[in-house]
């Protein structure tokens, strides 16, 4: 009975000396604030850079793969010389004959040149208008507006000028393809690209059985050896593809934040080397062994470590779902036209959690290292 009183009194006891070594680590941090103000600032500001591209790449995608996810089994195409090529109905029969094929459809679409601004405006037909009506997406109704075409646009063509009005322009949550897009009558879209009653720019094949997508894309290309069949699993893969080269070109950043990082670091050293020595000293001379300096230093820089990477994640995700990244969403999704597209909020975890390993380890690393070695070495070498 007294052995068990002395337990629990021992364990009260431990966990009493343990609250108490907390707060003082977390006071001693309050008082040296201003020693860790660089290194908590600095990476926030690493942790936030990487956070925002981290979010605006993966809502890329995110978009990008459900609209593809939402077309057809088999997009197809025909080239020419290395050129966009026409199809015509004799490529719907044959391809509706292969086993496994449910339904294919013949569709217009193409790009439009608005000299004025030197920008592409990709256009699409939408059975649903009439032939003096079309859609925009908000990035060509400010290029548009920008001319004085309010109401209407006239599209110039070689032979003629075709006027249509401006029904209505589509939101930014739309997604990422309307920006850009403008939606017309097959007719119309017919005529500004000068194209017959009979000719197709695409040809989207229905494939109920998932497993036959792949061998109906590859009897489509060995029936038109000019012709390129795109699965959604290929279109998938060729937008990840895509968001890969685009985190590629921030690697300049990457490398510039690494310059930053070994700054940081630097003066992390410079904190245990410099003007901590003596307070190690002093830890130690007053009966705090080597394990108890370690922890409470780990305290300390896991506090700011972890403090900063939340407020970087947190400042991350305002400046790109909120603010809409003003000064990294060009780079991205380029900037000859207005971009009004709002990104959706996806967070991946699991990169996330790699940015934390690979960030707040070293972090901690190059702290406790040089505090475990001036904590091991001669005290009074400290105390000078």
């Amino acid at each position: 009975m007294l052995l068990l009183v002395l337990t629990k009194r021992g364990k009260k006891a431990l966990s009493m000396i343990g609250k108490n070594f907390i707060n003082y680590a977390v006071v001693l941090l309050f008082k040296d604030r201003k020693d860790h103000l660089f290194s908590f600032c600095l990476f926030a500001l690493i942790i936030f850079v990487l956070s925002s591209v981290l979010f605006i790449s993966g809502s890329i995608q995110h978009d990008l793969i459900n609209l593809v996810k939402d077309r057809s089994s088999i997009v197809v195409s025909a080239f020419r010389a290395g050129k966009n090529d026409l199809m015509h109905p004799g490529y719907i029969y044959d391809i509706s004959k292969i086993d496994g094929v449910a339904d294919v459809r013949g569709v217009v679409d193409g790009e439009y040149y608005f000299v004025q601004k030197r920008v592409w405006f990709h256009l699409y037909e939408d059975d649903s208008l009439k032939e003096d009506e079309m859609i925009v997406g908000e990035g060509v109704k400010a290029a548009m507006n920008e001319l004085y075409y309010d109401e209407s646009f006239n599209f110039l063509t070689e032979e003629r000028m075709i006027p249509v009005k401006i029904l209505k322009t589509m939101p930014a949550q739309s997604g990422l393809i309307s920006n850009n897009a403008i939606f017309l009558h097959p007719n119309t879209l017919r005529a500004i690209l000068n194209l017959k009653d009979e000719e197709y720019t695409k040809l989207y094949v229905e494939v109920p059985n998932t497993d036959e997508i792949s061998e109906v894309a590859l009897k489509i290309e060995n029936l038109y050896p000019n012709s390129f069949a795109l699965s959604i699993e290929d279109e998938v893969a060729k937008v990840r593809h895509l968001y890969y080269y685009k985190g590629g070109i921030f690697m300049s950043i990457y490398v510039s934040v690494m310059l930053i990082f070994f700054v940081l670091l630097k003066n992390q050293i410079s904190l245990a080397y410099g003007s901590k020595k003596r307070e190690i000293a002093i830890l130690r001379s007053i009966g705090f062994c080597i394990k108890d300096i370690i922890f409470l230093k780990f305290i300390q820089n896991f506090i700011v470590s972890v403090s900063a990477f939340l407020l970087g994640v947190m400042l991350a995700y305002l400046f790109v779902f909120v603010l809409n990244a003003p000064l990294l969403k060009g780079i991205f999704l380029g900037d000859e036209l207005l971009n009004f597209i709002d990104f959706t909020p996806i967070l991946e975890f699991d990169k996330l959690f790699l940015i934390f390993v690979f960030g707040v380890i070293p972090f901690l690393a190059f702290v406790l290292i040089p505090s475990w070695r001036v904590a091991s070495s001669d005290i009074n070498e400290g105390l000078k």
